[in-house]
């Protein structure tokens, strides 16, 4: 349908009538003379005014009247089901979510693509099993081996499980056994800005040494370093594990260390008392020794002869920015658990010969009602070389990302959508920053926010700079909401064609799982950006009944025009035995916004 087109003839009586569409349109103005009032609605909600987007309208006529209702310019929705059936699945792959796509013919990411194609879909989560063909039940055993690939090329995808030698199934991507320790571990003295409980590290009973190494990932100038010894609310005594004196030296290549200077260290007397040193010098690498006889390299004494060496966080500065992307080792550590922790898959981009993603690191959480049984332990970054048009994953290295900040408040996390501003990623004006959005979470309401580091810096995240609605700034917390009730996966895309050229479109569930996909508008990257735009209801809870929601809507610009836009959404149950019942519940759908003036 076309701008203009009739979509209803309505006999309108005298006084109040309600008119009910099959779908939401964008409508053409039409008030006249004979109607008191007109009511456009969305379901049972009521637009504001100026929006002419409805599924429902409530107008007040005068006298009887034959209306006609016509399509507006906007964007109006159409089903893909061609592309929707393709994920129909009864043996091996049957279903997953997480889905995002990747152009890896020549990593180009906007609108408007001319050439054929080969795109690599991502799932964060995967049922893999036998289902009944007919009454569509999933077979015992249904295995999740969390993600998953497809291949979409020449009209037509293929999934893609990772099968072992064995005849066992895993995760393309798994998380590397030096990211997934909990305990005392070292790394609990650079996890900042988290609400859940910091234990920080403790070293091993009578170590016969001991040292602390840091790597920030590369060279930085450190001006100062802020120490909070070993403190705990048990007892006071404990703070006597806190450490005294060390050794700091600093190296650029891990090898050969440099002495910067010696330092003693009062003990704590509460989880906030810290103590500055001052380096001013530049290096990759810091190591602390710390002398391992009681009392010398700890607060140790006659009454309390632990043996053990702890601290509590150890802050990296250069003046006023906080330096976040840190790996920490030690030689000795009392407590080393392992986690078992997966990772659900987020965006990414291509930069080189290189795919980057920033997958969340996900732990079971049991407290949580079914369904929703996890927890979000952080972000990381999967760096992948492309190596004959795929992500070459046995090789693919992993380190955690600091885009997981708590305040007292809200929550940040980063990696839900990337944009490519590159000229690799074939942008329009190209500025060689990739931008990062993800949302500021507080009270439940998501707000998108957004970062951006220039494409050859990507893994360096204190290169990374967050928009605070003015300026581009270090610190994290500073990143300011600029469009509300966004989804945790999403999309933010130049518009090369059609009725909004030029402008950037996001699109998203509204509130992360309601039966509603918006969209709004804005003049750039970072906004500003209209209201939300409801423009689809989707069917799925009318359909399968029970918990069925739906959930993280967002378009694949690459295979889409700027006036005819893929989008994606995720579809699930809560319920597991639901699940189990019907394997047709659980994958992708697909649906096209269709600009209306073209």
């Amino acid at each position: 349908m076309k701008k203009g087109d009739l979509i209803k003839v309505v006999e309108l009586k005298k006084g109040i009538n309600t008119i009910t569409l099959d779908r939401i349109y964008p409508l053409e103005p039409f008030k006249s003379k004979n109607h008191n009032i007109i009511t456009y609605m969305i379901d049972d909600e009521v637009m504001k005014d100026g929006v002419i987007y409805a599924n429902k309208l409530m107008i007040d006529a005068k006298n009887p009247e034959s209306l006609e209702l016509k399509l507006g310019a906007g964007y109006l929705v159409e089903k893909d089901d061609e592309l929707t059936n393709q994920f129909i699945s009864y043996h091996a792959w049957s279903g997953g979510d997480g889905i995002y796509s990747f152009n890896m013919t020549n990593g180009k990411d906007g609108f408007d693509q001319k050439e054929e194609l080969k795109t690599l879909f991502f799932f964060g989560d995967t049922f893999v099993g036998t289902s009944d063909e007919k009454t569509h039940q999933r077979y015992q055993p249904h295995l999740m081996p969390n993600n998953s690939f497809g291949i979409h090329e020449h009209g037509k995808t293929k999934f893609l499980v990772n099968w072992q030698e064995d005849g066992s199934v895993s995760g393309f991507y798994k998380v590397d056994p030096r990211f997934d320790l909990s305990g005392t571990v070292p790394s609990n003295i650079t996890y900042y800005d988290r609400k859940e409980k910091n234990v920080g590290f403790v070293s091993g009973i009578n170590p016969k040494s001991l040292e602390i190494v840091f790597d920030l990932h590369t060279e930085r100038f450190i001006s100062h370093i802020d120490v909070y010894n070993y403190f705990s609310e048990e007892s006071d005594l404990l703070s006597k594990r806190g450490i005294k004196n060390v050794s700091i030296y600093g190296s650029l290549d891990g090898k050969k260390y440099d002495h910067i200077k010696d330092t003693k260290l009062g003990m704590a007397k509460s989880k906030d008392d810290k103590e500055k040193i001052s380096i001013d010098q530049s290096y990759r690498y810091f190591k602390w020794v710390i002398p391992t006889e009681k009392g010398i390299g700890n607060h140790n004494d006659n009454y309390f002869k632990e043996g053990m060496y702890g601290l509590n966080l150890v802050k990296f500065y250069n003046g006023t920015q906080q330096f976040r992307d840190l790996y920490t080792t030690s030689n000795s550590v009392l407590l080393k658990d392992y986690e078992h922790s997966w990772i659900w898959l987020q965006d990414g981009a291509i930069v080189g010969d290189y795919l980057y993603t920033l997958p969340m690191v996900i732990n079971s959480d049991l407290n949580q009602p079914e369904g929703l049984q996890f927890c979000v332990k952080n972000v990381s970054l999967y760096k992948s070389k492309i190596v004959d048009g795929m992500p070459d994953y046995k090789n693919a290295t992993m380190k955690l990302a600091p885009l997981l900040v708590d305040s007292k408040d809200s929550q940040w996390l980063f990696g839900a959508a990337m944009t490519a501003n590159t000229v690799q990623a074939g942008a329009k004006d190209p500025d060689g920053f990739i931008y990062v959005y993800g949302y500021k979470t507080t009270m439940g309401l998501r707000e998108l926010v957004v970062a951006r580091v220039k494409e050859d810096r990507f893994e360096f995240f204190d290169d990374w700079r967050f928009y605070n609605g003015k300026d581009w700034v270090t610190n994290i917390f500073e990143s300011k909401g600029l469009l509300e009730h966004i989804s945790c996966e999403m999309s933010v895309s130049q518009l090369l064609d059609g009725q909004n050229k030029g402008k950037y479109i996001a699109i998203f569930t509204y509130d992360t799982n309601t039966p509603y996909i918006a969209y709004s508008l804005g003049d750039s990257l970072v906004g500003p950006f209209s209201d939300p735009q409801k423009v689809y209801h989707t069917p799925e809870q009318d359909i399968f009944k029970s918990t069925t929601y739906t959930y993280n809507a967002k378009a694949h610009p690459h295979l889409s025009k700027s006036t005819n836009i893929l989008v994606s959404y995720n579809t699930n149950t809560y319920n597991f035995e639901h699940n189990m019942s019907n394997n047709l519940i659980y994958r992708p759908r697909f649906i096209r916004l269709i600009d209306t003036t073209k």
